[in-house]
């Protein structure tokens, strides 16, 4: 954030730091812990925190911090950036009331804590300030500081799912992603499986996704390519029954939580930690449930299947075994390198691609995840 920006955040957090205790009418539920994930030259810390307004009248948010254990602030956002982090369940708000919470309700803040690549602080807390009832308010019914993370600095480790050049990693880590914001009540818990997900897609040597009938699955570069065990596991389990979509198109089959992610295979790969791959060609998988497996092996090939407008594999981690009944948990990449990354998405509907493809040096990148749109290379 600018120099401006920083320095009203200090004055606004100041406060905070002596006098009587907050009596802020929000009750701040934070995870107990969250990893640091390094992408590119950042390490990123994605967890999420609960408002809930006990309060009879509403309580409007102008501002946040986070801080490491010696008081240093990692992170400010302003009511201007709170705006894109704060999501309501139940009827959106009016326009202007978007960091306002409900009298008895709740708000979710999406959180991406930055710092420069290197270690992680170990834990995270938070300075929140709301709109006072007066400007002269005083700092206990205007700061609250709650909200204590610990931070874990060691993703899980795994091997390529794929083979080769050219993977652009879609909606990939990022707290805007369609993933990261995907918020789920299965067996009822609200969870998100898919905060480290990505859907990847790839591009050929000139950059295409595809060349030829868009409209065919098999003119998109990627299909049918082998998709491989990350790590020694178990077959925890398999679908392989759903027809593949044709691209473009809605999908073939209607969309419930136990199509969504298609043809499938779970792998458990220890420590609570399973494996998601969907979207898988039908008749493709190559395991069974049960089944042991080790790195590198092929489960079974790149389809368009369950929830997919295009040949894509999207993979994800959390404790579950279903498409959105688990927590998603944060993994990084052996054996990557970083190609570039793709301005927008758009180059998935353009015959032409990604024009920068041959300009494009690759970088290694092993213990990292992908940043959204970034276009990788897996080992061979």
């Amino acid at each position: 954030m600018t120099g401006l920006l920083g320095a009203l955040a200090a004055a606004w957090f100041a406060a905070s730091a002596a006098g009587e205790p907050s009596v802020v009418p929000l009750d701040v539920g934070a995870p107990a812990r969250a990893t640091a994930v390094r992408s590119g030259e950042r390490l990123h810390i994605l967890y999420e925190l609960r408002l809930t307004n006990f309060a009879p009248r509403p309580v409007t948010l102008e501002g946040l911090e986070a801080l490491d254990p010696a008081g240093r602030s990692l992170a400010a956002f302003d009511a201007a950036a709170l705006t894109g982090m704060v999501a309501h369940r139940g009827p959106s708000p009016a326009e202007g009331a978007e960091l306002v919470v409900p009298p008895g309700g709740f708000v979710v803040v999406f959180l991406d804590v930055q710092t420069s690549a290197g270690r992680a602080p170990s834990k995270l807390v938070h300075r929140i300030r709301v709109r006072g009832a007066s400007p002269d308010a005083p700092a206990s019914r205007t700061m609250v500081e709650a909200g204590a993370v610990a931070v874990a600095g060691a993703p899980l480790r795994l091997g390529p799912p794929l083979k080769g050049a050219g993977w652009l990693a879609a909606n990939a880590l990022s707290n805007e992603s369609d993933h990261r914001r995907t918020l789920a009540v299965v067996d009822g818990h609200a969870r998100i499986s898919q905060r480290y997900a990505i859907d990847f897609v790839q591009l050929d040597a000139r950059g295409r996704p595809f060349r030829g009938d868009p409209a065919r699955n098999e003119s998109w570069t990627g299909y049918g390519a082998d998709v491989l065990a990350v790590a020694d596991g178990t077959v925890a389990a398999v679908r392989d029954d759903l027809p593949d979509n044709v691209p473009g198109a809605a999908p073939a089959v209607p969309v419930s939580l136990a199509t969504i992610g298609g043809n499938h295979v779970v792998l458990d790969v220890g420590g609570g930690a399973r494996v998601f791959y969907g979207h898988l060609r039908p008749g493709g998988v190559k395991v069974r449930p049960g089944q042991k497996v080790r790195r590198g092996e092929v489960l079974g090939s790149l389809g368009n299947s369950g929830q997919s407008d295009a040949p894509h594999l999207h993979i994800h981690v959390s404790d579950g075994t279903t498409a959105l009944g688990g927590e998603g948990l944060a993994y990084a990449f052996d054996g990557m390198s970083v190609r570039g990354y793709v301005p927008s998405l758009a180059v998935l509907e353009r015959p032409e691609g990604w024009t920068g493809a041959a300009a494009a040096r690759p970088r290694p990148a092993s213990g990292e995840l992908p940043g959204a749109n970034a276009v990788v290379d897996f080992a061979p």
